[in-house]
């Protein structure tokens, strides 16, 4: 029976943690930060890239194992929401997959896969991945579903959007996605056509640098990145607010070869990353304080003559205001806002004075605080000040590489009648879905289609979201390939593929390459890809235009057809065969030109002033904050921030066994300090609570992980898999920060209690 074989596939291979540091052990990769296996420094801050090794059973010891016959190799690219992107081998043999490893010839990739994504034989045969379109039968959260057929299940959704759009308006039909999967097909493509021929809100997709984005444009009028190759070879490298060895591990050998080369590596950061075990400076910063250190350090590269005037006299407008705005920093202030010593100050201000070329890179963490866009424009100053912009290819700063391959041409913009569409910010989303909005009080949110996304996991004031999507008149589809919290609230549950499964587009937003992605086998079930979904609901719904018969094949090479590409010279056959190829780009702000109103870099900026904000920089305190909110420090003493882990891409990856025994119960590192005055110690269980709402989590007390008042968790466990079925984003606001309208995870004051 066929059925019978789609289940023998899925067979979840389980590894245990001995046979996975055998395993590793064999290729030579040292796996340090398991948990219970390394110290408090090592679980946070090892960069873990697995090499290519078959995945041992318990069973078979790694010196028994005999050779074995060889499949074929199919090419595919990671569409998970990294700056990596990285090129992937997949072994198959009788139309399964039996092997992955990362693709030795791509530079960026270089033959390893990180932690997590070696998980993935495990996550495409996962016994409980989604095969077929399911309807709710209990309560909503509840997560009791029947099997059913595609054409009741399409038939359903099309019946249900039809009459809300004739009771309530087009406009009430909303779209919730976001990097689920970053594939131009399935992320960019034509299930926006659907929407827009529709008419249905449009989703501000802000929550992740949206804030850091809008505040570049300010100083340079616009961002442009670097190679992550060339930090090799650049003289000093800054990683400033960002974790590479979690969010970025294949940039960690190019920072490496920066300091083999001898170069100086800084951290600034309120957590102990993993380039800060081989950096030659570790800057620990108050969280939602960068701003002041940035003007600090201006301020002390000024007074001590050691800009480049000749640069900033050529190429900047409004020297003079910044000089006088820095000059509100000196050392004793920003000290004490900071909790950075004045001796550190002043070493990286002279450091970063006195060294040529280097770079910044500037994180997405830091800007989700209600303060961000004030931090990235402050930082964005320093290259200007001293002359590193437009030096060379390894100079300057760098925040996020665009691609130039586009799926405009797929969206179906053209099939919108309303070009004044509302639109609702993500990070508002529990609001929205309760007409707690102004544009959501009269016009509610009558139907909801979710895909790429698990909001229930990773979306902010878990309780208004919650509240939301349990409202019985809401008719909600949730597109997945497993049923997470949000499916669980799903009145028709329809199965996807797997990246694995069919063809796709992707394009690194760091690294400059572009990628093909092949399927390697057939799609498991009656899954179906998010745009084969989205072309049969338009055909169901009547629609006739030519987009929603576009292939697969016929989407990659539109995508392709834009002069970025094809000046290049690269096609589509010869992307196809060789899985990937790299973009040729020119040095950025090269030709000394801005799109600034000024034509300049703009120490003074008049559009930033018209906006509300000071027109050169200031430090703003956050909006939840000692400074910023002081009654409610006094209720909440402790700033929680909630990076990302290694082992989890957002929420992906948390529901395979081995990720979750990798990571153990979800922790808080608490400085030891705090820990005493407390009564905490390991392994305490902990309520941490605000106004929002409590979560339990393990105490893990630590010296150097965090600073006093300081928490640090990470994001984002399935709420069904941890204790009282809530987690971090319980806690997390869902103000909008000051530039952008981006989310402020980070600006977020708790109390801890045993």
């Amino acid at each position: 029976m066929i059925i019978d074989k789609i289940k023998d596939l899925l067979t979840t291979k389980l590894i245990s943690r001995r046979s996975f540091l055998k395993s590793s052990a064999a290729s030579g990769v040292a796996l340090l930060g398991l948990t219970g296996c390394a110290n408090e420094e090592e679980e946070i801050t090892t960069v873990e890239v697995i090499t290519e090794e078959p995945i041992l059973k318990e069973e078979t010891p790694a010196e028994t194992v005999t050779p074995r016959e060889k499949g074929t190799i199919s090419r595919q690219a990671c569409p998970r929401n990294c700056y990596d992107t990285c090129s992937i081998l997949s072994e198959v043999k009788d139309g399964r997959i039996i092997n992955i490893s990362g693709d030795h010839g791509n530079p960026i990739t270089a033959g390893g896969l990180c932690a997590k994504m070696n998980h993935y034989l495990s996550w495409v045969y996962h016994a409980d991945r989604l095969l077929y379109p399911m309807k709710r039968v209990g309560a909503k959260g509840e997560g009791k579903f029947e099997q059913i057929s595609w054409d009741e299940a399409l038939d359903t959704i099309v019946a249900k959007t039809k009459e809300n759009i004739a009771t309530h308006g087009s406009e009430t039909v909303l779209k919730y996605y976001f990097s689920g999967n970053l594939g131009l097909m399935q992320n960019q493509g034509m299930m926006h056509a659907f929407f827009n021929k529709i008419g249905a809100s449009e989703l501000n997709r802000t929550i992740c640098m949206s804030t850091g984005a809008a505040a570049i444009p300010y100083t340079y009028g616009t961002d442009k990145g670097l190679d992550p190759e060339e930090f090799a070879n650049t003289k000093l490298y800054v990683s400033w607010g960002i974790n590479e060895a979690t969010t970025n591990v294949h940039s960690v050998k190019f920072i490496k070869q920066c300091k083999e080369n001898g170069g100086k590596v800084v951290v600034v950061n309120p957590i102990r990353t993993g380039i800060s075990t081989f950096a030659d400076m570790f800057i620990q910063i108050k969280p939602g304080t960068d701003a002041a250190f940035a003007l600090g350090v201006i301020n002390y590269i000024i007074e001590n003559n050691l800009q480049d005037q000749s640069f900033i006299d050529a190429y900047t407008i409004g020297f003079e205001e910044l000089k006088a705005t820095a000059s509100e920093y000196p050392l004793e202030r920003v000290s004490k806002i900071t909790g950075v010593p004045i001796e550190q100050i002043e070493e990286f201000a002279k450091l970063y004075g006195e060294t040529k070329p280097s770079i910044i890179r500037i994180g997405f963490g830091m800007q989700r605080n209600s303060n961000g866009g004030s931090m990235v424009r402050a930082i964005t100053l320093l290259p200007a000040v001293v002359g590193t912009v437009g030096a060379g290819a390894n100079s300057g700063y760098v925040y996020i590489n665009g691609g130039p391959a586009s799926s405009t041409a797929l969206k179906g913009i053209e099939l919108l009648e309303n070009p004044n569409i509302r639109s609702i910010n993500m990070n508002e989303f529990g609001k929205a879905l309760l007409g707690q909005l102004e544009t959501t009080k009269e016009l509610p949110v009558t139907s909801l289609i979710v895909f790429n996304s698990n909001p229930m996991a990773i979306t902010q004031n878990g309780k208004l979201v919650r509240e939301g999507l349990s409202r019985e008149d809401l008719f909600t589809v949730v597109i997945d390939i497993f049923r997470t919290d949000t499916a669980d609230y799903a009145d028709i549950l329809l199965p996807s593929s797997t990246f694995f499964e069919y063809e796709d587009l992707n394009q690194d937003y760091l690294g400059y390459y572009i990628r093909h992605n092949s399927p390697a086998i057939e799609p498991l079930g009656e899954c179906m890809s998010n745009t084969d979904i989205f072309n049969a609901l338009a055909k169901r719904m009547g629609y006739t235009d030519p987009i929603f018969d576009t292939t697969m094949t016929e989407a990659v090479k539109v995508c392709l057809d834009v002069a970025g590409v094809t000046s290049q010279g690269i096609t589509y056959d010869e992307l196809k065969e060789t899985g990937w190829m790299k973009l040729k780009k020119d040095v950025s702000f090269v030709d000394k030109k801005f799109n600034t109103p000024s034509g300049k870099i703009e120490f003074y900026s008049e559009k930033l002033k018209e906006a509300g904000h000071h027109p050169v920089a200031e430090y703003v305190p956050t909006a939840e904050s000692e400074d910023g909110s002081p009654d409610l420090f006094k209720k909440y003493p402790f700033t929680l921030v909630s990076p990302a882990t290694k082992n989890l891409i957002h929420s992906q990856m948390y529901n395979v066994p081995q990720i979750r025994e990798l990571m153990g119960d979800p922790v808080v590192f608490i400085h030891t300090d705090d820990a005493t005055e407390r009564g905490i110690v390991d392994g305490d269980s902990l309520n941490v609570t605000n106004d929002r709402g409590t979560i339990k989590l393990v105490a893990k007390v630590t010296s150097t992980i965090t600073k006093k008042g300081t928490l640090l968790t990470f994001n984002a466990p399935w709420p069904k898999f941890v204790e009282g079925r809530k987690s971090i984003n319980e806690l997390t606001s869902d103000r909008l920060s000051d530039m952008g309208g981006g989310s402020t995870f980070h600006t977020n004051l708790v109390e801890i209690t045993k």
